[in-house]
């Protein structure tokens, strides 16, 4: 770095101001110094020590001091002051013989005295002439003359050489003037390209450019910071107007190094993280031994007073768990003295959740970090680059670059089974000659879902009344059977029997309905996730209806020998077939989210977000068909006079079920809370767009409606 120069060409900051009488980084001059203050270098300036041994004077000067060893750094010390306690004499350190002189001048002090060495003002010899003053034994105070009839000295002795590369002084050891050459490369007071009676005195700096001082470097004027200040915000026009080791550093996006130590933040503070080689996580985490993990260094920060985490540039693959107070700072290189900047990319590559921070209480800050999440592939899964939950922390995310991945598709609907079938009846027991035990009543065919059909009608017997007795009904939901009646019989042994009649088939079940299009596109929020909708589901059908039983065949007598006959009995009616089981609508697809909030207090500032595509919404169920009913069967067979049994209904078929509608596409948004404060300033958003909605299922009813689209925007809040 390089300051405005006053006067010549540019001289670099941190470079001695040399000037005769001031010492080498003492009070009123610059302390040496590679980077000015500025962010991106150490200070080389200030060299360590244990003792005022340790401590070199590098130009071996007297007049310019020394250095003494104070807190363990090399500190100079003023030039000696040479005074002799007396008013009236000048007191200089001479660069030539490196020692004091105290020349009288007479000048300063009352008219008609004269100052003498060690003494002071006394009462100057009278004279007339300049040639009654014998003079007073000092050269350099020039020679004596008669002023005003009293002997006076005018002060100085002229030495000049008209070089003003050179240093003139007056050594009154010697009675002669000295001519030093000036360091004319780096003396602030003759400063010049050649030193050929070519030197200038530097300008003093404005009064706004606090703690500056002339410098001369190699042979051009300009500024430097003065002893234990520096340039910490690079605009000369204030001057160096940091303090070194006295300021709070906390990093921001000025990159200001406020405290000196070379670096936007805190060297003794923070924690220091790099990608291997240069970080390795056995390391203590200081700036020359970083550790290797993000999550290591918030660890390591989590013990300080002060938790910050310092990330240089590079890829860091680790999905990071945030810890109360722990502060990540990203953009500094490892490479270049830890010096900070926007184009240096300290990268998160998480997982479906790059960033996440759950029960946090004391605040913290994400600034300058690139944070990217990766694509959901689990079905219903959600992609977040930073996730925030149940916390009464600030998060404060500042000139994050935060890039969230694809949501997950939503997972199929379930599709129904077809109905169970009703089984079929008995046949109704074979009429018999000559006996009471035949002509049974055939059983009722049963149903899984509650419809069995009519039981067959028991065949009749002349012993009994002559009539065989009817079947009964199959169940509410179908039709009944008609009774079979019996045969009449008018006298003995004189007229056959009528067989039983047939019973009526069970009615089919109602259809079910298709579902109707359904399912939010925003979901909810549960245990700190977003939770897609889902599509509806189809309705059932009903079930078939339960077949009648025959009616008993008539009982008879014989004409011959007047024998009484049973009749064959009535089939058992068929049982109604069940409903096919619904289709489930579809699963809605996950979403993708830049900064996801529930129940926490969000500060977003000056970031830049984007999101990639909801999931598609997954497809719906298919309904089922209803089951068949149970077939019908015959009746009893006839003996001699009687009548045979009449046969039963068939069972009705189960209805359809309906499908479900397809599941809702995913949503995107760049900035989604539930609950939640957020502050949002600055920030440019871009969304990828929400998912496509799921198709509906299509069965026997036809197709159901398909899912919606996934909603999309910058910003959103349940």
């Amino acid at each position: 770095m390089q300051k405005r120069v006053l006067i010549g060409t540019l001289a670099p900051l941190g470079l001695c101001l040399l000037v005769a009488g001031c010492a080498s980084g003492g009070p009123g001059t610059p302390t040496p110094r590679t980077d000015g203050g500025r962010d991106g270098g150490a200070d080389t300036g200030t060299p360590s020590c244990t003792v005022d041994s340790d401590c070199v004077d590098t130009d071996g000067i007297y007049c310019n001091g020394g250095f003494l060893c104070t807190d363990g750094a090399c500190v100079a010390t003023p030039p000696p002051t040479c005074g002799d306690g007396v008013g009236c004499t000048r007191d200089e350190c001479l660069t030539s013989t490196d020692a004091c002189q105290n020349t009288p001048v007479d000048t300063s002090c009352p008219s008609g005295t004269t100052c003498f060495a060690g003494v002071g003002c006394q009462v100057a010899p009278p004279c007339e002439f300049d040639s009654d003053c014998g003079g007073d034994s000092v050269f350099c105070n020039g020679d004596e003359v008669c002023v005003d009839a009293a002997c006076a000295s005018p002060g100085t002795r002229d030495c000049d050489d008209m070089n003003n590369c050179t240093t003139d002084e007056c050594v009154e050891a010697d009675t002669d003037c000295a001519h030093t050459p000036a360091d004319f490369m780096n003396d602030a007071l003759h400063c010049g390209p050649t030193g050929e009676n070519d030197c200038v005195v530097c300008a003093d700096p404005a009064p706004a450019q606090v703690h500056m001082a002339p410098a001369c470097v190699t042979g051009a004027c300009g500024l430097a910071c003065t002893t234990g200040f520096a340039d910490a915000d690079s605009d000369d026009s204030n001057g160096c107007e940091c303090a070194l080791g006295t300021m709070d550093d906390f990093p921001e996006m000025g990159f200001v190094d406020a405290n000196c130590d070379g670096i936007d933040g805190d060297i003794a503070v923070g924690i220091f993280v790099a990608p291997p080689p240069l970080g390795n996580d056995t390391a203590d985490g200081s700036m020359a031994t970083p550790v290797a993990t993000i999550s290591h260094g918030i660890e390591l920060a989590n013990a300080r007073t002060r938790k910050e985490v310092y990330v240089a540039m590079g890829s860091y693959a680790e999905t990071v768990t945030l810890v109360d107070g722990v502060s990540l700072y990203g953009g500094y290189d490892s490479a270049d003295g830890w010096s900070r900047s926007r184009d240096n990319h300290s990268e998160i590559q998480g997982g479906t959740t790059a960033v996440i921070g759950d029960n946090l209480h004391d605040d913290l800050e994400l600034q300058l970090l690139f944070i990217t999440s990766a694509s959901a592939s689990t079905p219903q899964g959600s992609s977040y680059g930073v996730r925030v939950t149940n916390s009464i922390a600030t998060v404060t995310l500042r000139a994050d670059t935060i890039t969230a991945g694809n949501g997950g598709p939503g997972s199929a609907g379930a599709s129904g089974s077809t109905g169970a079938p009703g089984s079929v009846g008995t046949r109704g027991g074979n009429g018999c000659s000559g006996c009471s035990g035949g002509g049974g009543a055939g059983a009722a065919g049963t149903s899984m879902c509650g419809a069995p059909g009519g039981r067959g009608g028991t065949g009749g017997y002349a012993a009994d009344g002559t009539d065989g007795l009817g079947g009964t009904a199959g169940s509410a939901a179908g039709y009944a059977g008609t009774p079979g009646n019996g045969g009449a019989v008018s006298g003995i042994c004189t007229e056959d029997a009528t067989p039983g009649g047939p019973g009526f088939s069970g009615g089919a079940g109602s259809a079910g309905l298709n579902a109707s299009a359904g399912g939010s596109t925003t979901g909810s929020v549960a245990a700190g996730v977003f939770v897609p909708a889902t599509g509806n589901d189809g309705v059932a059908g009903g079930a078939g209806g339960g077949g009648g039983g025959g009616g008993g065949g008539g009982g008879g007598v014989s004409s011959v020998f007047c024998y009484k006959d049973r009749g064959g009995g009535g089939g058992g009616g068929g049982g109604g077939g069940c409903p096919g089981s619904i289709g489930h609508g579809g699963g809605g697809g996950g979403g993708s989210f830049g900064v996801f909030g529930q129940s926490a207090t969000l500060s977003v500032l000056q970031c830049t977000i984007r999101t990639g595509f909801g999931g598609p919404g997954g497809p719906g169920g298919v309904g089922g068909s209803g089951g068949s009913g149970g077939p019908a069967i015959g009746g009893g067979s006839s003996a001699d006079d009687a009548a045979s049994g009449g046969s039963s209904g068939a069972g009705g078929p189960g209805g359809n079920a309906g499908s479900g509608s397809g599941g809702p596409g995913g949503p995107s948004y760049g900035i989604f809370s539930q609950g939640s404060t957020v502050m949002n300033t600055s920030n440019v958003i871009s969304t990828g767009g929400g998912g496509t909605g799921g198709s509906g299922g299509s069965g026997a009813l036809g197709s159901a409606p398909g899912g919606s689209t996934g909603a999309s925007g910058n910003t959103f809040s349940l």
